[in-house]
């Protein structure tokens, strides 16, 4: 995968930043080192958030946060009254794009919608409801239907975002949502597996014999065995059932979507 635009040596912190965030910090929802150490490789002088929406109810579901002096936050914010203005302008703005798009990969930033400041202060929602902020970077995560869920670098100062930022944001995307997926899983007290081991979780979760197993993913009989007490170690259950009734609703994205 090509570099673009990035700068020496954003690759190499890029990569020591996902392998921090896969370590014990939870967080609420995702790692607070994430979500620092994304701070530190695009700097913003507002905050970097992690949000969740419900906008089929029209209701913000917990904001996550870090501020560039160190603070910490996490809002689970009350029902919003039904004439809120945020939520009157969420589907003509840009907080809506991916959904009116169905586009969760894109990166986008306040200058693919508002390429001029004259263009972006016309707009309701800046001048309106965001009235500090003068850009505004966000990478959508993947979310259940009718739930919104990303992550939103926020500035005052008036600095645009640029291609190196979207670039790296673009690289870390997927791996953002395999530390928040990760993290789910330790909340929920779901062991580390192998790649083969959710593997054959998930075949025995879809009702697959060993006999079965084994010939999905070429392997031996014996093979599938071990595998299936050492999943039934770790998840500490009885029957591979057991274990797939516990660990699949958190498994891997790529083992999800297989």
């Amino acid at each position: 995968m090509g570099t673009g635009q990035l700068r020496e040596g954003d690759a190499d912190a890029l990569s020591d930043l996902l392998r921090a965030a896969r370590g014990e910090d939870q967080g609420p929802v995702l790692p607070w080192v994430l979500l620092e150490g994304l701070l530190r490789l695009v700097p913003c002088d507002l905050d970097v958030t992690y949000q969740a929406h419900d906008h089929r109810h029209r209701q913000s579901l917990l904001v996550q946060g870090v501020m560039p002096d160190g603070t910490r936050g996490v809002e689970q914010p009350e029902p919003t009254a039904p004439d809120d203005r945020f939520w009157q302008l969420w589907w003509s703005s840009m907080c809506s794009w991916p959904q009116r798009t169905g586009d969760l990969a894109s990166v986008v930033h306040t200058g693919d919608f508002h390429p001029t400041e004259r263009a972006r202060r016309a707009d309701p929602m800046h001048a309106q409801v965001q009235t500090d902020v003068t850009a505004e970077l966000m990478v959508s995560l993947p979310a259940p239907p009718g739930e919104a869920r990303r992550l939103l670098f926020m500035r005052s100062c008036g600095t645009p975002f640029d291609e190196r930022d979207r670039r790296l944001l673009e690289l870390a995307r997927p791996h953002l949502h395999e530390v928040f997926l990760l993290a789910e899983r330790r909340r929920a007290g779901v062991p580390r597996l192998t790649r083969r081991e959710w593997e054959v979780l998930a075949l025995a979760g879809a009702g697959l014999s060993t006999e079965d197993i084994a010939a999905a993913l070429w392997i031996s009989r014996g093979t599938v065995r071990k595998h299936a007490e050492h999943i039934r170690e770790r998840c500490r259950t009885h029957t591979l059932a057991e274990a797939a009734a516990r660990a699949l609703p958190h498994a891997p994205a790529a083992v999800a979507q297989g």
